[in-house]
Parts: C-alpha cells; structure tokens; sequence
C-alpha cells in the first residue's frame, strides 16, 4: 500500500480476502509500503534471518486484538529469534530506550502516532504490526474497560485518537495490518501471517498450537485467573483505579476480554450515539466495507445539537493536547506551569506483581 493509497475515500477499488472494500492492500495479512524505507526494512529481516536486531512494534487498534498481536509476536520471536518481549513503551519510553544499543529482539506494545517509530521502521531498526476493527465496537468496548459513558469518551478525544492512529499506521512502510474479524475467524492463518512477516518460518503444526494457546477461551481464562488473584489480595475491584490491572507477560487486563462479538455496538448505542458515530467515522467505516448504521430518525432539539458540537470539539481538542504533549513533553510541561497546572496522573495499566506501565487493551 503507498502512502496515495491512504485516504479515506480512496479505497473502494480495492477488495480484502473476503470481497469487501479495503484501502489496505491486503488486511488479512500483506504488508504496506512499496517505497525505499520498505526495502531497507524487508532487508533487515531477509538478509541473515534476524542476525541484527529488530524492534517488533505491536500497535494496533484499541481493542482491536492488538494485545493478541503482541502474544503471538512476542512467543514467535522468543522461539526463533531469542528475543525478549518488553511491554507495553509509550513514544518517550520508547524513544529513550532506542538510544542504547540493542541487545537483541525484542516485541513491545504501543498505540499512539509518533515520529520516534517512523525513524525506527525507516531505519531499518523496526517492523511493526497493526489490527484494526468497526470503530463503533471499538468505542463501545473502551467504554465497557475503562467504565465510561459515551459522551465522557467522546470528550476524552478516544474516537478521534483511533482514527487519527489509524491514518499514522496504516501509513508506515513494512506494517502487517490485520482485520479483526478474520482473525477470529482464521487464527491460525493470521498468526502464519505475522510469522511470515517477521521472516520466521513456524514448524509443523506450530501456527495451530500457538493459536490455540492464545485463544479467545485461553485468554477469557487467563483474565478469570488474574481476576482470582486481585480479589483474594484484597483489591477492590470496583474501584475505577483497578481497572487497568493486568498481567506483566501477557499484558490481559483482569477485565479485559468480553465476548468478541462483532457488531455488538448496535444493541448497545443510541439513535444518539450512533449519529454522532456516523459523523466521526461514517467514511472510514465505508472505505473498510462496514455496513453503515440502520437509517432513523432522531429528533434532535437545538439544545441536543448545540451539546453534540461541544463535545465533538472537546474531544478533537483532548486528542490533539494529547498529540502535542507526547511529541513535546517539555513544552507541555512548561505550559501547564505557567498556567498553574499540575501534571496530569498516567492513565495506564498497573502490571500485577510489580512494575507499572501504560495501556495493554486488547
């Protein structure tokens, strides 16, 4: 896929493997780019199978099997390539551990846009590795994790953030994108899939065993363990601050998994919801061959409007502070002292049994 290839409206010529529009090339399992930057990366992995040391970025939608990804990827590198699996890295942790040499392979988790994992990918030093999903599940499955209304996710800049990830991954040279829905419904085939992508070649029998070990009912598991094992140390649950508890391996929240249901939005959304949905994503749902939400009618007063437009430029303005205060952490930093501001507490994901660090949703 070129970068002219990206825009919304532009891919309905093209048909992923189940015969639907995909502005992706191939989202079941090929890899974007066709430039220089793409050559160098295929180069790393093609010449000496993985004598030089490779970042392998998991970054793919929120809640959109992304933390499968980084399963898959990171049991993959550490069988053939020796490698390590390093978490979930924000774009600064990321950045600062890319100053020291690489001592090997290694699979991390991130999501958000930055021009550090650009540098790593057209360096040759990284491959990254990408899912995407119905936004409108993806809203309503933020919601369920992370305990928030609509409203209050839309005025975070949560939808806008998924969109605004998806234009800069989809973008990147040498990106494995995925569809969620034909990873579920051919695992073995998305992890043979990533294999291939990292040049690794599974034994016989290997892509099987490794999609059953991270299924959907292994993994509903894993998170009914970990749940366990917070409630008997005496962890409230309901308290909001432990939502975002998960395993350090893994990165599974204790809440993580629901039921994967594709589509599950429509019995959960209002006419409301869904307007405002339509507005946000309407063309990128059409562009990926979703089907658009049910035709109503929704009688909106003035007051209803006027809330809605509120919202949507809360939320667009909470995604692009959020942009400018990962790309420039000082000058964040020097604006909210001079207006008197503290720093903002990280939202992110609390491994149990130690260490912290941010956000691991699946």
């Amino acid at each position: 896929m070129s970068r002219g290839n990206r825009n919304e409206g532009s891919g309905g010529s093209r048909r992923d493997r189940g015969g639907r529009p995909s502005p992706h090339a191939n989202a079941g399992g090929s890899a974007a780019g066709n430039g220089p930057a793409l050559k160098v990366a295929r180069g790393v992995l093609a010449s000496g199978m993985g004598h030089r040391p490779v970042d392998v970025i998991c970054a793919g939608m929120y809640r959109a099997c992304s933390t499968w990804q980084y399963e898959v990827a990171a049991h993959l590198v550490e069988r053939h390539r020796d490698g390590a699996r390093s978490g979930y890295l924000t774009a600064a942790e990321y950045a600062e551990s890319g100053r020291k040499a690489p001592a090997g392979w290694r699979v991390i988790k991130s999501h958000d846009a930055h021009p550090c994992f650009t540098r790593a990918i057209v360096e040759g030093r990284a491959v990254a590795i990408y899912a995407y999903r119905d936004v409108r599940d993806v809203a309503f499955s933020l919601m369920h994790k992370r305990r928030l209304t609509f409203d209050r996710l839309l005025q975070q800049g949560m939808i806008h953030q998924v969109l605004a990830n998806d234009r800069y991954w989809t973008e990147q040279p040498n990106v494995l994108i995925q569809r969620y829905d034909e990873i579920l419904a051919d695992p073995v085939a998305a992890v043979r899939a990533i294999a291939q992508h990292l040049g690794i070649r599974p034994a016989a029998g290997e892509a099987e065993r490794i999609a059953s070990e991270y299924s959907l009912e292994a993994n509903k598991a894993r998170t009914e363990a970990l749940r366990r094992q917070i409630e008997q140390s005496g962890v409230n649950l309901h308290d909001a601050s432990s939502a975002q508890i998960c395993d350090p391996g893994t990165l599974l929240h204790w809440n993580h998994v629901r039921n994967g249901r594709i589509g599950a939005w429509l019995d959960e959304s209002t006419p409301r919801d869904r307007a405002i949905l339509d507005r946000l994503c309407g063309r990128w749902l059409a562009a990926h061959g979703y089907p658009p939400s049910p035709r109503e009618m929704w009688a909106a007063s003035i007051g209803d409007r006027l809330r809605i437009e509120r919202d949507l430029l809360r939320g667009w303005v909470s995604c692009q502070a959020r942009t400018a205060s990962e790309r420039f952490p000082r000058l964040a930093a020097f604006a909210r002292r001079m207006l008197g501001r503290t720093s903002p507490t990280a939202v992110g994901a609390t491994a149990w049994g130690g260490s912290t660090g941010q956000d691991g949703e699946r």
